[in-house]
């Protein structure tokens, strides 16, 4: 069993001096998206069986290569990962070299605060108790919101898996957002989150990690739209959202906690993806929460190559729609999360 290192501002926080500045904001960011076609024709045909895991979120495309993958075919994938969250391959033969191929079709290459080489991020297993303070990275999040360009499109390749063990678990923001009342709907639309990495810089430090940057905090809206499907999200993180900006102390810690249990106690809008060896996860960061469930098996046998792109600076726009809207505007024709 992993042991907590401390936690919270030690000397060696106020000694740790971060080698590079923050990250400055992108202002035109070309979403990949918009250019495909809406029915993903070239995608979907490419796959022997197309698998929607969830009605909610999460799908599954069977044969398909992503090494193989032209670009139309990769614009349309983005446009799944934005409708659906989350979509699945096993078997991949893909390299990290034409990962990062891959990759950099999306946009500009994001890069996470502890991240090493400048290309990936190298995800390992973790073997402690989820209950114990300063269990940072085993609650609910989406990759460094903090930032001001959050990543967009986003993915996952496990080169190791355990024989059981280390899922991951993707709920979908925007059926959280859809399912609250309209009256909450309208409350939270008006109220901003304080996204730190606060929190998760000080756990890197005393853990004798250095991160590469210093802790941020920015506000993004609490409800922020796509800017491709047009469709409002919650962008509720609880790893990374310590306040909420515009409401009253207790408002604001109420409104949290409520957030958070609105989170958990989403079975029905959450898909749990049990890796493989050489298994593929490709979603978009910006309408999804997720959650590695650590515990239970040996961690060295869990390892996995991330990378992912910087998105929009968040924003909201009054005239974007619900999912339910939208599906009630174009009548009988299916619509996806």
């Amino acid at each position: 069993m992993t042991t907590i290192t401390t936690i919270g501002l030690t000397q060696k926080v106020l000694d740790s001096r971060p080698p590079h500045p923050p990250v400055a904001e992108i202002v035109e960011v070309q979403d990949r998206a918009a250019f495909a076609d809406p029915a993903k024709t070239s995608l979907l045909s490419a796959a022997t069986k197309v698998r929607h895991l969830t009605p909610y979120i999460g799908t599954e495309l069977v044969g398909v290569q992503l090494s193989t993958l032209t670009p139309a075919q990769k614009d349309e994938l983005a446009l799944l990962a934005a409708e659906r969250g989350v979509v699945f391959f096993r078997d991949q033969d893909i390299t990290i070299d034409q990962q990062y191929e891959l990759t950099t079709h999306f946009g500009i290459q994001d890069r996470d605060p502890n991240q090493v080489d400048p290309r990936h991020v190298t995800i390992l297993g973790h073997d402690y108790d989820i209950r114990q303070p300063g269990s940072f990275g085993a609650e609910y999040h989406s990759d460094h919101s903090f930032e001001i360009n959050p990543p967009a499109y986003t993915m996952l390749r496990l080169v190791h898996t355990p024989e059981f063990g280390g899922d991951t678990l993707f709920t979908s923001q925007t059926a959280l957002y859809d399912k609250l009342s309209p009256a909450f709907q309208k409350l939270v639309e008006g109220i901003k989150g304080v996204h730190s990495s606060e929190e998760g810089y000080t756990s890197s430090v005393n853990r004798g990690v250095q991160p590469f940057r210093g802790p941020v905090r920015r506000e993004h809206p609490l409800v922020r739209t796509h800017p491709v499907t047009r469709v409002k999200s919650l962008f509720y993180n609880p790893s990374f959202v310590t306040a909420l900006s515009g409401i009253k102390g207790q408002e604001g810690i109420h409104t949290l906690n409520f957030l958070r249990e609105h989170l958990h106690a989403a079975d029905d809008l959450t898909v749990r993806w049990k890796w493989e060896n050489f298994s593929v996860a490709f979603w978009d960061n910006r309408v999804v929460a997720h959650r590695a469930i650590p515990g239970g098996y040996n961690a060295e046998e869990r390892e996995g190559k991330r990378t992912a792109v910087f998105g929009e600076k968040p924003f909201f726009d009054p005239n974007s729609e619900s999912p339910s809207e939208q599906k009630a505007r174009v009548g009988s024709a299916p619509i996806v999360l």
